[in-house]
């Protein structure tokens, strides 16, 4: 058997058992959920990007290894090179298969040139999973002892090296656009500095540099293999060792691993980039050896290097004259009766109808969801009632993120349940009442409560019985009868994700149901100014087709949504628009970063970016007792990442669920982080039903309001987790960038407004939340009026300490500041 055959064969081998590891795909390089459908998405790994993928591998195999035989080293290390970029370019075909179908049928609404560029981009994820498999079969097929017979063809470096570095000059805006800083990972550059790299917002020292190691590098690796597929992947490997020793000599200090993912996204962004390359320099290749250019001659070599010397040029010229395009920038928030998203010079923000920077800090109630029960017995939610509401304001919140569930919502088939929507809207006169904003969450977990395993389910060794959860109606919970066994998660079993492909893939018409379900929920809510805004989907899953579905198709629902929700706000009488709260992938809440999309999935500019935080509490590198990503630093990330996309930044969900002495900590960490910001967020969770899936079958349900179980009493809430929460909060401020200051002496304001001139409602438009008994003492106030300090009534005798004060006032113009004593 020849080495490329045996190269071949052994890969086979590991995609198959890389698929029976991880059915997800999450991890492995093609997953196998099972149980086939008459679905082009579900034979597209099958039948498009495994046969291309053992195809490549075989071709090229052969191609690096004709000519003289090497060493078993470098004969592996060729192989490794071929294999991984066989299987990247194996994944953009499989990416183009998938999506081309949805755009014929005009279910895909995504700009399809920034659609591909993101799908050649995140060939690297092939790249990062075969830089760590890949070795395997290149061990394999090196230790062959016979090598192909191919003649060798004539070596061309300097013309291929040369056309190929003026190629990435002349796409140098177009990469800065869509890898490094400008890539689905380009907030993470933010944390770390600009990477030394060839595009043209890297600088014009680091593009000229960039180009040059790369040309370097490839010149070398044609000399001593003639292989232009070797020489790219060598060449981005030489720009990801320079960019690893670039962050580890100027990272800061810090407490946690960050370096793992910060050198894995260079890598991810490395290896799609090598496949860029290879898209350049492989035809350049072939037609050189065509034309049996060899570059002998001296006056070939000289245009050659002139060339190359040309390609700097415009590389130098690009990053001089580049400025990134910010497609969501300068739009002045419209005058609405609620909120809206504004944005100036101090960035995207949450304001009110005077234009107020509005912070939203509060809780997630989710008192109106449906969960499947633990136990029937038990209660999985307790009933939502106005104490909730006078509860919540007295700790100072004034904001809930409203859990809502699809399964009642549109518990058939296009019938909008109309008791449901009087619940709702019972619940937002209750908000109203108390001033408290309500965020609309369309929630799930696990997509539904139909994906319990059935009883008796007998899990392979590593992997459990599903439970079922909430979201979807059974209805639009398609499975296939695929496995009910969840393997270190919920959201890692395959009738999860098989549940989710059919919805980013519009099966049977379920996307389209949930987006006519938002519609609906627009036209009966799009005039009330108490709805803070629309949570699209909570936490959506990555699906059978990582990264494809958790981005481009998530975008995708995402912009669909939009679009209907905005068409039934305009025919509802009294509608605006109200923000749109959109969520990166459950990857987020899991490991801290993600991939974001396209900055141009929308062309609304209505919209809030909205992870969830879970750094430091039960993000999975907890399980090994590590902190790849702490709660200051994934705070930093999400605020980087909504500023990439010109949106604001609001944490859906964040939380710790320790005991309180040892949450407590983090907890105010938290919150100082949050502070420092200057963003908002809900803490989960209110209230929960001893069968709540979340907490059965331990003996306290609840985040803030506890109650024992199994037999429902209420033991209280802990102080050492509600006064942190119920912190001096500024709710809202005519100048965006006001500082506020705690200390024992009492809370200081202050800051320089240069609204003069501007109506009064706008210029007092300030707002503090004091805690208290006591009504916090004025002093020493500069350029400011006082309005009024207003009495929040102390809560139920469950919730302890609560109650305090709303301290209004007006902003005079130029500098301000106050001392408020306690």
């Amino acid at each position: 058997m020849t080495a490329a055959l045996r190269t071949t064969a052994a890969l086979a081998v590991l995609l198959v058992a890389c698929a029976a590891a991880d059915p997800s795909g999450l991890f492995a390089p093609i997953g196998w959920t099972g149980h086939p459908i008459a679905a082009w998405w579900w034979w597209a790994p099958y039948l498009v990007y495994a046969p291309l993928a053992l195809l490549a591998t075989y071709a090229g195999s052969r191609a690096v290894l004709a000519g003289s035989p090497v060493g078993w080293l470098r004969r592996t290390g060729r192989l490794w090179a071929v294999i991984v970029l066989a299987m990247a370019a194996a994944q953009v075909a499989c990416g183009v298969v998938l999506l081309l179908p949805l755009v014929w049928q005009k279910i895909y609404v995504l700009p399809v040139g920034t659609s591909a560029a993101f799908v050649l981009w995140s060939s690297g994820y092939a790249v990062l999973k075969m830089v760590l498999l890949g070795w395997i079969p290149a061990l394999v097929g090196a230790t062959a002892h016979a090598v192909a017979t191919v003649p060798a063809r004539a070596a061309t470096p300097l013309w291929v090296v040369a056309g190929t570095l003026l190629g990435l000059a002349l796409i140098g805006p177009w990469l800065a656009v869509h890898w490094w800083q400008g890539s689905p990972m380009g907030y993470v550059y933010r944390q770390d500095g600009a990477p030394f790299a060839p595009t043209a917002d890297a600088g014009p020292l680091h593009a000229v540099l960039a180009l040059a190691l790369i040309g370097a590098v490839m010149a070398w690796t044609l000399r001593n293999s003639g292989s232009a597929l070797g020489a790219c992947a060598m060449a981005a490997l030489a720009l990801w060792m320079v960019q690893a020793v670039q962050w580890i000599l100027g990272k800061p200090a810090s407490a946690d691993q960050w370096g793992v993912p910060a050198l894995m996204v260079r890598g991810l962004e490395a290896g799609s980039f090598a496949l860029l390359c290879a898209g350049i320099a492989v035809p350049l290749s072939l037609l050189a050896a065509r034309l049996q250019i060899v570059s002998t001659r001296h006056w070939e070599r000289h245009a050659a290097l002139g060339l190359c010397v040309l390609a700097f040029l415009i590389a130098g010229l690009h990053a001089w004259r580049f400025e990134r395009a910010d497609r969501m920038a300068s739009a002045e928030a419209p005058r609405t009766p609620g909120l809206s998203v504004k944005r100036t010079a101090a960035g995207a923000f949450l304001a009110d109808a005077n234009g107020a920077r509005v912070m939203l800090r509060g809780i997630n109630v989710n008192q109106l969801g449906e969960y499947m029960p633990g136990d029937p017995k038990l209660p999985a939610v307790l009933p939502l009632s106005e104490q909730d509401f006078v509860d919540i304001a007295a700790l100072g919140m004034n904001v809930v993120r409203l859990t809502l569930s699809w399964s009642a919502l549109e518990p058939e088939p296009g019938r909008i349940s109309s008791a449901y929507l009087a619940r709702i809207a019972t619940a937002l006169d209750w908000a109203r009442a108390h001033g408290v904003y309500v965020v609309l969450d369309l929630h799930q977990d696990a997509w539904s409560m139909h994906v319990g395993a059935p009883p008796g389910t007998d899990c392979r060794p590593g992997s459990s019985p599903m439970i079922g959860w909430d979201g979807a109606p059974r209805w639009a919970t398609l499975t296939d009868g695929t496995d009910p066994c969840q393997v270190t998660g919920r959201d890692m079993a395959p009738n999860v994700s098989r549940a989710f492909q059919s919805f980013y893939m519009d099966r049977d018409g379920i996307q389209t149901h949930l987006v006519q379900a938002w519609a609906a929920l627009a036209q009966a809510f799009g005039a009330d100014p108490i709805v803070a805004g629309y949570d699209l989907l909570n936490e959506p899953n990555f699906a059978e087709t990582p990264p494809i579905a958790s981005t481009l198709l998530l975008a995708n629902f995402h912009a669909r949504a939009i679009d209907a929700i905005r068409r039934a706000e305009r025919a509802r009488p009294g509608g605006f628009s109200h923000p749109v709260f959109v969520e990166p992938s459950i990857f987020w809440s899991g490991f801290g970063i993600d991939n974001l999309p396209p900055r141009d999935f929308t062309s609304d500019r209505q919209v809030v970016f909205s992870p969830h935080l879970y750094n430091e509490s039960i993000t999975a590198d907890q399980d090994f007792g590590l902190d790849f990503v702490s709660i200051e630093r994934g705070i930093a990330l999400a605020d980087g990442a909504a500023r990439q996309l010109g949106m604001p930044l609001w944490v859906g969900e964040w939380g710790f669920f320790k005991a309180p002495g040892t949450a407590l900590p983090g907890l105010e960490r938290q919150v100082r982080a949050e502070d420092a910001a200057r963003i908002g967020s809900a803490f989960w969770a209110w209230k929960q039903g001893c069968s709540d899936p979340h907490v059965y079958p331990h003996e306290v349900a609840g985040n803030i309001r506890h109650w024992h179980c199994p037999d429902m009493q209420e033991i209280g809430s802990e102080k050492r987790i509600t006064d942190p929460l119920s912190r001096p909060l500024l709710r809202s401020s005519p100048d965006a960038l006001t500082l506020l200051g705690r200390s024992d002496a009492g809370v200081r304001l202050s800051g320089t407004w240069t609204g003069q001139g501007t109506d009064e409602a706008a210029a007092c438009g300030l707002a503090l939340w004091v805690p208290g008994d006591k009504p916090p003492q004025w002093k020493k106030g500069e350029g400011m009026r006082l309005l009024g300090i207003d009495r929040v009534a102390p809560g139920a005798v469950g919730l302890g300490a609560s109650g305090g004060w709303i301290v209004r006032a007006c902003l005079l113009g130029g500098a301000y500041r106050v001392l408020l004593e306690p």
